[in-house]
C-alpha cells in the first residue's frame, strides 16, 4: 500500500463494489504493514426494526430491559436512560470496560442486495461474503486475514415466495457494478490471503494516517478532541510527512470514519467510548434508538441520510451497536426516497446492503478461523 490509499478516504465514494470486489479490498485489513483498506467504500449502510421495552419490576428494582429482553445492569450509581441518547451513551460506557489481549480480531459478513434476472429472476437475492481477520498488538505478533464466499439468498419473505414460484432455482444471475455473475447457493472454502511482508507494528487508517501501537494509545479520549483528529488538519503519512487535508462536511462521513475505525483497528476502549460519544452528539446524526441488527440481534442505531452521487436517491447510512457490550454490531444502506437513477425494486425501505460484525475483539490466545 502507499501514501494514496491513505488518501482516498477523504474523497467521495465510488459506485458501490460487488461482494467480491469488497472482501478483496479488505483482505488486507488490520495488517500492521500499511495495508489496511483506505476507506470501506458503499459496503454498508441500513434501516430499522423496531423492539424495547422495560417491565414495572425491572425499574423498581433499579434495572433496565434490553431491546433484546437482556437486564443492563447499570454501573453503580448510575440512572439508566432508556431515551435514544441514553441508550448510546451506555452503550459507550460498557465499550469503555472493554479489556484488551495480545490479539484483535474481527470477523464480519457482507451483503448485497441484486436483482435476479432471467426468465426465472425478478425478485432480489443478496450476494454474500465473510471476512475473518486478526492481527497482533506488538510487531512480530503476526496477522492473517480470510474470507470466503456465502451462498445468496433471497432477501425478503417477498422475495422468497416468488423465487419458491419460480421453481426454487439453485443459482441466480445478478448484474452490479458493471458484471454479470452467478450467485451459487453453496458456500466457497476459506481463503488464507498470503501474510507478505506484514506485521512491522504500524496501522494504516483511512482518511487519518499511519499509527504504530504505541501511538494508538496516545489518541484523545474526549469527543471534540476526537472530532479534530477526525476533520481537521493533514492525513499523516509516513517518515512525519502530511497528505491531504481531511474533511467532515456530512455526519455520514463522520459516521463512515468512525464505523471503519471501530471495525477495522485495534483502537483502545476508551478510544473507542469517545467515537461512540461523538456520533451520538454530532449534528445532523440521527438517534435511532432499539432496532434489529441484520443478523436479529438487538441494537442501538446512529443515522444520517446522504443523497447517492450515482442518482440511486436519498439513502439512509445506520451505524449500530450492542448497548449491552458496547461493541459495533455492524452498518446498512436503507433506500429512503428513490432518484433518477433507480431501480424498479430499490423502493423505500429496501435494504441495500449491510455490514454485520459477528463478533470481535481481543484475545490472548490466538484467534482461531469460525468453522
Amino acid at each position: 500500500m502507499n501514501d494514496l490509499d491513505l488518501v482516498r478516504g477523504v474523497y467521495d465514494d465510488p459506485p458501490p463494489p460487488s461482494a467480491a470486489t469488497a472482501a478483496d479490498a479488505r483482505r488486507r485489513m488490520l495488517s500492521q504493514d500499511g495495508s489496511l483498506p483506505a476507506r470501506r467504500r458503499r459496503a454498508w449502510r441500513l434501516p430499522l426494526g423496531l423492539v424495547a421495552a422495560a417491565t414495572a419490576t425491572a425499574v423498581a428494582a433499579g434495572l433496565a430491559l434490553s431491546p433484546g429482553g437482556d437486564l443492563v445492569r447499570p454501573r453503580p450509581g448510575v440512572t439508566m436512560d432508556q431515551s435514544p441518547r441514553g441508550m448510546m451513551l451506555a452503550a459507550a460506557t460498557q465499550a469503555e470496560l472493554q479489556q484488551e489481549g495480545r490479539y484483535w480480531y474481527t470477523h464480519q459478513r457482507i451483503a448485497f442486495a441484486a436483482l435476479a434476472l432471467g426468465r426465472t429472476g425478478g425478485y432480489v437475492v443478496e450476494e454474500r461474503t465473510e471476512v475473518f481477520a486478526w492481527t497482533g498488538r506488538d510487531r512480530g505478533d503476526g496477522t492473517s486475514f480470510y474470507g470466503r464466499d456465502l451462498p445468496g439468498k433471497p432477501q425478503t419473505k417477498a422475495d422468497a415466495d416468488a423465487w419458491r414460484a419460480a421453481g426454487s432455482p439453485p443459482s441466480w444471475q445478478i448484474r452490479s457494478s458493471g458484471l454479470t455473475r452467478t450467485l451459487a447457493s453453496k458456500p466457497g472454502p476459506w481463503q488464507e490471503d498470503p501474510p507478505g511482508d506484514r506485521g512491522r507494528g504500524v496501522f494504516d487508517i483511512g482518511g487519518l494516517g499511519r499509527f504504530t501501537y504505541q501511538e494508538l494509545q496516545d489518541l484523545p479520549t474526549g469527543p471534540e478532541d476526537l472530532r479534530k483528529l477526525l476533520c481537521e488538519g493533514s492525513i499523516k503519512l509516513a517518515d512525519g510527512r502530511t497528505g491531504a487535508p481531511k474533511h467532515c462536511e456530512e455526519p455520514r462521513r463522520v459516521l463512515d470514519q468512525v464505523f471503519s475505525l471501530l471495525a477495522d483497528t485495534p483502537v483502545p476502549s476508551k478510544v473507542r467510548a469517545g467515537l461512540m460519544r461523538l456520533i451520538t452528539d454530532y449534528p445532523g446524526v440521527q438517534r435511532l434508538g432499539a432496532v434489529k441488527d441484520p443478523l436479529g440481534r438487538a441494537a442501538v442505531a446512529l443515522a444520517a441520510p446522504f443523497e447517492s452521487a450515482d442518482g440511486r436517491g436519498t439513502i439512509q447510512r445506520q451505524v449500530l451497536f450492542d448497548q449491552r457490550t458496547g461493541k459495533l454490531l455492524g452498518g446498512r444502506d436503507i433506500q429512503l426516497e428513490p432518484g433518477p437513477d433507480s431501480e424498479t425494486w430499490q423502493a423505500p425501505g429496501r435494504v441495500l446492503d449491510y455490514w454485520a460484525v459477528v463478533d470481535s475483539g481481543w484475545t490472548d490466545a490466538q484467534p482461531v478461523l469460525p468453522g
